[in-house]
């Protein structure tokens, strides 16, 4: 099992979880990323248990139009307290959107991260907003 610490931040909305998975599966999501979007198939990763006393991380990728853009969607859950109730848990739900080489560039990340447990892996998403300080 190897635990992740799962941040997001889409420039609006940030959150945060920990989850746990076993090599094998995060070996299988990395192929599945391996020269996306190529292919027009829509890619998922889940781990943990939505709507539990778990924590939960799940990311969607689908290509978006024919320039070859792919939005991410990512859903994050956090773990909740013994005294489970589903309205204590914090649940985010935000899409990225990204460019292919951030993809390679992340798929070659987490195949780093499953090998050294002390890595990082980044997918950076393109700016939807400028701002602007006068």
């Amino acid at each position: 099992m190897i635990e992740l610490q799962v941040s997001s931040n889409n420039g609006r909305y940030s959150g945060m979880t920990e989850v746990y998975d076993t090599r094998e599966s995060l070996l299988e999501f990395a192929s599945s990323l391996k020269e996306y979007p190529s292919k027009p198939d829509i890619i998922k990763y889940e781990t943990g248990q939505q709507d539990s006393s778990f924590g939960y991380f799940g990311m969607k990728c689908y290509p978006i139009g024919e320039l070859g853009i792919i939005g991410v969607q990512i859903t994050l859950e956090n773990k909740a307290a013994t005294a489970y109730r589903l309205e204590e848990k914090d649940k985010l739900t935000m899409e990225l959107i990204v460019e292919p080489n951030a993809i390679d560039v992340f798929q070659r990340e987490w195949l780093e991260l499953i090998k050294k447990e002390d890595r990082e892996a980044e997918l950076v998403g393109i700016p939807r907003h400028a701002s602007f300080v006068k």
